[in-house]
């Protein structure tokens, strides 16, 4: 445990890792899936391939509802630790694999992993950042989830290309063990609540206090199933539409990846004023705008210069919405239930990015093939439509979020001194 003034961005940074390893390994097999089918050879067909993504989703989905009451018990220190190895053994399991069926467990052991990571972080980092710095300081923390996303088929491309498709397991083994070295060191253990809240808390009694905790579910679901049903397919257009290396494609995507690093302090800053409700709803608003001017005119003779605006809208939405979804959380969760919603909201943006590939997916074959250029941008245009749909109401599901409930901090302990009034959060947290 540490203290002193640089005790709070050392807890966001190992948290905010953390949850950038996991959110990483969601799309980092898209640019490799061609070298893993060549290499595993006899039974890594196209419906393996798509079980080499969703075995890592399917725990990450199921999985955290649960965490809040294991944490109860073990500790939500411990249990983070612990996720952090079980992530990093199934790493070098899936480097390791000989097989697809070998490759797919050791993808669904890493998501066991990951499953406990993403909700144990935002209670850890809540419980080691003061109140009048957490808009900034989860706002690096939610962008760094979504610029795992956004980076993963750049990684990808890049270690397919000068290395093998192993390495892009290998990488997390030695970052998942330094980063459970310094969650022993930087994180400290937060307040345990009187009783285990159930796994339904996320939606009851909870809707009840907090008319809007509902919605933030809502808005993270929707959000997460058009960003993941698009990026799937859209990562593959420049391979598999304009004929594009794997390291050129990534580098094509690179303005959408970057601009997490850029929007990201800003939207912390903006949130101290706004509140979150309003960066979530720009965020939605830019994530539609790009889908839309990506199915309007991308086909397989699109000049660079007509994809970028769609490419920095996307980026800019999709760091404007994952900085401020934290924060919209915490302000909208009753205090001794904040585990217990962040695990719900956790398995409902993993539901919603397995429904958005799937339901992409099927639209996509439904529509288009990949047995051309052509036909692979004509089913891909229709996978963007519904994107922009899917974010449209994700933007009118953040607007129907609530202003914030009453904060009332703790009474001080017996014999002590109040130092200020009690404060109520502010009208514009939401």
């Amino acid at each position: 445990m540490t203290a002193g003034r640089y005790g709070a961005w050392a807890a966001c940074a190992v948290t905010g890792l953390a949850v950038f390893l996991c959110g990483l390994d969601h799309l980092v097999l898209l640019t490799a899936l061609t070298a893993i089918r060549s290499d595993l050879g006899r039974g890594a067909d196209a419906a393996a391939a798509g079980w080499f993504v969703n075995a890592y989703l399917v725990p990450v989905a199921v999985l955290p509802p649960l965490v809040s009451r294991f944490a109860v018990r073990v500790g939500q220190r411990r249990l983070f630790i612990a996720a952090l190895l079980v992530f990093t053994a199934g790493s070098a399991a899936a480097a390791c694999s000989a097989t697809a069926g070998w490759l797919t467990t050791a993808r669904a052991l890493q998501g066991t992993g990951a499953a406990a990571i993403t909700p144990l972080s935002l209670t850890l980092v809540a419980a080691a950042v003061p109140a009048h710095r957490r808009p900034v300081l989860l706002g690096v923390w939610g962008a760094l989830g979504g610029l795992a996303v956004a980076v993963g088929p750049l990684v990808g491309g890049a270690v397919v290309q000068w290395g093998g498709w192993q390495y892009v397991f290998w990488l997390n083994v030695p970052l998942g063990c330094l980063l459970a070295a310094a969650a022993r060191v930087f994180l400290r253990e937060p307040p345990r609540a009187p009783a285990a809240a159930p796994a339904t808390t996320g939606f009851r009694p909870m809707a009840g206090r907090s008319r809007g905790l509902p919605a933030v579910h809502a808005c993270g679901f929707l959000m997460h199933a058009g960003v993941f049903g698009t990026v799937f397919w859209l990562a593959q257009f420049p391979q598999a539409v304009q004929g594009h290396s794997p390291w050129d494609a990534g580098l094509r995507i690179l303005p959408w990846t970057a601009m997490p690093l850029v929007v990201a302090p800003l939207a912390g800053l903006l949130m101290g004023r706004t509140g979150a409700r309003p960066v979530l709803v720009s965020g939605a608003l830019l994530t539609a705008m790009s889908s839309g001017w990506f199915a309007l005119l991308l086909d397989a003779r699109s000049p660079y210069a007509v994809q970028l605006p769609g490419l920095l809208a996307g980026g800019a939405g999709m760091a404007l919405f994952f900085a401020a979804a934290p924060e919209a959380l915490l302000a909208n969760a009753p205090d001794r239930s904040v585990s217990a919603a962040s695990g719900v909201n956790s398995a409902v943006r993993e539901v919603g990015a397995l429904a958005g590939v799937a339901a992409s997916t099927v639209l996509f074959t439904r529509v288009g093939s990949t047995a051309g250029p052509a036909v692979f941008a004509h089913g891909l245009t229709a996978v963007l439509w519904a994107g922009a749909a899917t974010a449209v109401l994700a933007l009118l599901a953040a607007v129907a979020i609530g202003p914030a409930r009453t904060r009332t901090p703790a009474a001080p302990p017996d014999g002590a001194v109040a130092t200020e009034a009690p404060v109520t959060a502010r009208p514009a947290v939401l």
